[in-house]
């Protein structure tokens, strides 16, 4: 911290020219704080309303972002921004909505981009996007939706990202999401999805992110992303999958990121992760593995880490992990391993760090972990072993 005096005399020491950056940095910072969104600090063709209970019909000359904050809009009306068709983005958030009539948007030609978040807001009728064909952003998050209506989303040829998660969806009718052709993101999470339909996304060929964790899924039926050549990221955690079926990714050259953790899996199919050249992200953790396929993984140049912690494993296939020549941290801490084998490690030749806390290991031979030539990091603790361990 700079005492006063010093940082007077700092300043006396300073150009003319450094003490006016030293201004516009200081402003900059400031403004910063101030404004972490944008709705903090509007722009000429922003306008933001706080607080109020109903839709105003005249907006200032020029806005083509409307916002509306922790207000009491309790209805959003048909026709509601009939007067305003200049309006690209429409957010309502916070706003002690209840309903909305099926007109709300009528009008709206040019908008691309709405937001309905943290209302108590139960249904959204089908036609409230109708002839909305410029829309590219639907955001509807953390409301208290039950379900989705096939025909919601009719039209909507533009739409790249739509967002639901935090509702509590528990039903979704097939084709609902049959027109968004273009559709890159769907977030489904933290609903109450309990069984999902191979039909959903069938006609969803360009999305690359699709977002279903945190649900009440028992089983993911094969076929569900058949139609999805363009997938990156499939995040399935947190739900209450037993079983995988073995053709669940039909397309796997490009996906980047699979989150299968905090599930109820006991086992896993033959070959399941072969043929993913580049997966970055694959996450097994607390399950209930109780052995793995002699043949599981293949070659993933892109994984660096891989954790297979608080299941029930206590054996391993000889060398499960030989194609993963890239994986530098593996975590197997609170399983049920009673001893190991140097069998195990075969393979995985860039490892420094691996995690063996909270298992229920005796004794190990001193050559268990020889073919590790890279490890650095070992951890041991919360073992039953009785003599020092190898080093």
């Amino acid at each position: 911290m700079l005492y006063p005096q010093t940082r007077n005399n700092q300043l006396t020491n300073m150009s003319r020219g450094e003490i006016i950056i030293l201004f516009l940095s200081l402003l900059f910072e400031s403004t910063l704080t101030q404004c972490e969104n944008e709705k903090d600090c509007p722009k000429e063709n922003q306008e933001v309303f706080s607080s109020v209970t109903d839709i105003p019909h005249t907006l200032r000359p020029g806005v083509t972002e409307v916002f509306f904050l922790d207000g009491k809009i309790k209805t959003i009306p048909n026709a509601a921004f009939a007067t305003n068709p200049q309006l690209e983005k429409v957010d309502f958030m916070n706003t002690g909505t209840l309903s909305i009539e099926a007109g709300a948007f009528e009008g709206l030609v040019s908008l691309k981009d709405v937001e309905i978040s943290n209302t108590a807001l139960t249904s959204i009728p089908v036609g409230v996007f109708k002839d909305l064909s410029n829309l590219e952003k639907i955001i509807l998050k953390f409301n208290k939706l039950r379900s989705l209506e096939k025909g919601l989303f009719d039209g909507l040829k533009k739409v790249k990202e739509i967002q639901l998660h935090g509702n509590e969806i528990e039903l979704i009718q097939d084709g609902t999401f049959d027109d968004l052709e273009n559709l890159v993101l769907l977030h489904l999470a933290k609903n109450n999805l309990s069984a999902a339909s191979a039909n959903w996304f069938s006609n969803l060929n360009k999305l690359q992110m699709l977002r279903l964790y945190e649900n009440q899924l028992t089983a993911v039926p094969e076929g569900i992303l058949q139609n999805l050549p363009n997938l990156k990221e499939i995040g399935l955690h947190g739900n209450k999958i037993a079983e995988l079926p073995p053709n669940l990714f039909p397309h796997k050259d490009r996906l980047l990121k699979i989150t299968l953790d905090n599930n109820l899996l006991t086992g896993l199919p033959q070959d399941f992760f072969v043929g993913f050249p580049q997966l970055k992200t694959l996450t097994l953790q607390k399950n209930q593995l109780t052995s793995l396929p002699p043949v599981l993984f293949g070659e993933m140049p892109k994984l660096t880490e891989l954790s297979l912690s608080q299941n029930n494993l206590s054996t391993l296939p000889k060398g499960i992990f030989k194609p993963l020549k890239k994986v530098k941290k593996l975590d197997l801490s609170k399983n049920h391993f009673v001893t190991l084998s140097a069998e195990y490690f075969e393979g995985p030749e860039k490892l420094t760090e691996l995690n063996l806390l909270n298992n229920k290991i005796k004794s190990l031979d001193a050559d268990v972990f020889e073919k590790l030539q890279s490890l650095v990091t070992l951890k041991l603790a919360f073992n039953k072993t009785q003599k020092a361990l190898p080093q």
